[in-house]
């Protein structure tokens, strides 16, 4: 009885559309492990993002001459995802218009 059960599954998986959808299968958990390992952009992120953008607006990184990192870190208190939002955030304003 155990040889006609794999004879089955060897059947079942030489069928094309098995094969795409276990490609598919295995293509979706390898996505939702990414997903849930990534660095997602959250508010935090954005928070930073935008603080830096206002800061380079308003004139901050010329007129007090401090360093765009030194600016994130201070403003950051500890949190990296606000931090790496910061730096983002002033580089791109930072950027000339295209």
């Amino acid at each position: 009885m155990g040889h006609s059960e794999s004879a089955g599954i060897g059947v079942w998986i030489r069928k094309p559309w098995v094969q795409a959808l276990l490609t598919v299968v295995v293509f979706a958990v390898i996505g939702g492990a990414f997903m849930l390992v990534e660095d997602r952009k959250d508010s935090t992120y954005w928070s930073g993002y935008v603080d830096a953008q206002r800061w380079v607006d308003d004139g901050g990184y010329t007129a007090r001459g401090e360093t765009i990192p030194n600016f994130c870190r201070d403003k950051a208190l500890g949190r990296r995802t606000y931090e790496r939002g910061c730096l983002d955030g002033a580089r791109n304003a930072l950027r000339p218009a295209r």
